[in-house]
């Protein structure tokens, strides 16, 4: 059986993961949430701030002549965080190679 995407709820984040090529969640969930946990540190501002959402993976715009509009980069290239800063949500692009933050425009797709 294969998942289209799977939502983990947490205490205080909640986890979507999204199918990136056939059986991709199964196979790969173990490394995902060993990798998670790897770069928890990271995630979390140096332990300061859980954001309330981490979507895995990113999918990249290939613009309007590309066989696929919108292809996966990978599992474990980039994340998006969703954190709160009062009333505000902002969301920032983890670099999991580099284990840095980067504020980008993003346009989500339904």
């Amino acid at each position: 059986m294969d998942i289209a995407e799977l939502s983990l709820h947490f205490k205080d984040t909640t986890i979507i993961i999204t199918k990136i090529y056939e059986f991709s969640i199964p196979e790969q969930l173990t490394q995902i949430i060993s990798v998670l946990s790897e770069h928890f540190v990271h995630i979390t501002k140096g332990m300061t701030e859980m954001p309330y959402e981490i979507f895995i993976p990113i999918f990249e715009d290939k613009g309007q002549f590309s066989r696929a509009l919108h292809e996966p980069i990978g599992y474990f290239d980039f994340w998006v965080l969703y954190f709160e800063e009062g009333e505000e949500h902002h969301d920032l692009i983890y670099c999991l190679r580099d284990k840095t933050l980067h504020q980008e425009k993003l346009f989500l797709l339904d």
